[in-house]
């Protein structure tokens, strides 16, 4: 096997591994919240905390390839997320392992955005790129629709820490990066100012809206929303004033990018906040866990993987608008009748009340990704990939984090049945809020366009 084949091959099994971890650490809340006897609010940290770490390490990880190198900088972050997957599994806490899992979602940051850095650079033809890049895309779909099955085998076979185990195996690929050639630019400035604040104003939203409707105002509160208001402030007096920043003030100015990732934020909100409390409300229901538990979410994950592979058909069909609208759509109407079924739902019709919400994820992300590169000059394009991957995954988890605060409040809409989960349904109705009003402005605002098209100019 040629160098180059290894490689791929190597980053397709990465791609995999990261994708699929994510989705057993789901599966697994049940199961940890029993071990630490801990509520939804606070396990749903293992996901959403992953989750907020990934975003902000996807875009850190370029600018530090760009100083040490592609291969040194993929390597530690393997390590990152392998030594990280250890120490899950070792956690003697729930705060350890949540620590464990954010450390996990910084070093897997790595691996997407350094793994297609170094295949646009060792597969220089146009067409071998191009297949090489088809193979990293079909590798998430695999992920994506065996992740629910690996992490119920590991549940059912190693308990929670099994599922949180997954970054151990890709410890050994650690070598083959290191070897790799290091192509740095040594005068490159790194804005960790920048990426800082963004970190602490990330945690401080999340905690504020994770704490708030548990532990209504108190100390703890007063002081997260006191350092968000600060850290917010600061960044945005830091990116407006310089076009060195993190993220530089050509991106968050351009209406492109903060239309897409508005969309993306509102769309990823319902797609992980309904991937985070369906398995809690089919654990509390029917007792699931393990492997059945993995076959509720089986179908959404399968969904999601085949749509996401012909998402340029259906572009090409109906267009990017249109397949963007569709996306905001499935996800609101599925989020919308898994609220109304309730956590009581059996397990296969819960199954197929997913399918909406599989399927829109699938279709949402590449016509949002199109619009935005589009949008930028090439030097700008990466800087403004990462910055929207910043957005899209900080939207899943502040509507995570608020759905698992709900249900652990107990929180209820007067005349909806909530049983046995109280907070379910309130929860999946708001997450479908989002999406919903999104997709609905898009269709007015295309309609109005066509009107002011088709009216008779007045000479």
């Amino acid at each position: 096997m040629s160098d180059r084949r290894l490689l791929l091959v190597v980053l397709s099994a990465l791609t995999v591994i990261v994708v699929a971890n994510n989705g057993a650490g789901s599966l697994a809340q049940p199961a940890i919240g029993q071990a630490f006897d801990a509520g939804p609010a606070d396990v749903g940290w293992i996901v959403f905390g992953y989750s907020v770490s990934f975003a902000i390490a996807t875009a850190l990880w370029g600018g530090l390839a760009r100083r040490f190198g592609l291969g040194p900088s993929l390597a530690a972050g393997v390590l990152l997320f392998s030594g990280a997957s250890l120490a899950a599994v070792l956690a003697p806490s729930l705060t350890l392992l949540i620590a464990a899992r954010i450390v996990q979602g910084a070093g897997s940051g790595a691996i997407p955005t350094l793994g297609n850095a170094l295949i646009a650079r060792r597969f220089l033809g146009g067409g071998e790129r191009s297949r090489a890049f088809g193979m990293i895309v079909a590798s998430v779909a695999v992920g994506m629709a065996i992740g629910p099955l690996i992490g119920g085998v590991a549940l059912e076979l190693a308990g929670w820490q099994g599922a949180v185990a997954f970054g151990i195996v890709a410890l050994p690929t650690v070598v083959l990066f290191a070897r790799l050639d290091s192509d740095r630019e040594a005068g490159r400035r790194l804005d960790l100012v920048g990426a800082g604040l963004i970190a602490v104003t990330a945690v401080a939203a999340i905690v504020c809206v994770n704490r708030l409707p548990v532990l209504g105002i108190t100390e703890v509160t007063i002081a997260a929303l006191a350092i968000l208001a600060i850290a917010a402030a600061l960044l945005v007096r830091h990116s407006l004033g310089s076009e060195d920043a993190f993220i530089p003030r050509r991106v968050i100015q351009a209406r492109a990018f903060q239309r897409v990732t508005i969309l993306g934020a509102v769309g990823q909100s319902a797609f992980l906040g309904t991937i985070v409390l369906v398995p809690i409300g089919a654990a509390a229901a029917h007792g699931l866990t393990g492997l059945p538990l993995a076959l509720v979410i089986l179908p959404l994950a399968g969904t999601a993987a085949i749509v996401s592979l012909r998402n340029d058909r259906v572009q090409a069909r109906i267009g990017r608008r249109a397949t963007t609208t569709s996306a905001l759509a499935l996800l609101a109407g599925g989020a919308a009748s898994v609220a109304l079924l309730g956590a009581a739902a059996s397990p296969v019709v819960m199954a197929f009340a997913l399918l909406p919400i599989g399927a829109g994820f699938g279709l949402l992300g590449p016509p949002l990704m199109s619009e935005l590169t589009e949008a930028f000059p090439p030097v700008d394009q990466p800087i403004a990939v990462g910055s929207f991957n910043l957005g899209f995954f900080l939207g899943g988890s502040l509507g995570a984090s608020l759905a698992t605060a709900l249900v652990q409040s107990g929180a209820t809409i007067p005349g909806l049945a909530d049983r046995p989960l109280p907070g379910f349904t309130t929860a999946e109705l708001l997450l479908a809020v989002g999406p919903a009003f999104a997709a609905v402005a898009i269709a007015v605002r295309d309609r109005r366009q066509r009107r002011r098209l088709e009216a008779p100019s007045i000479a």
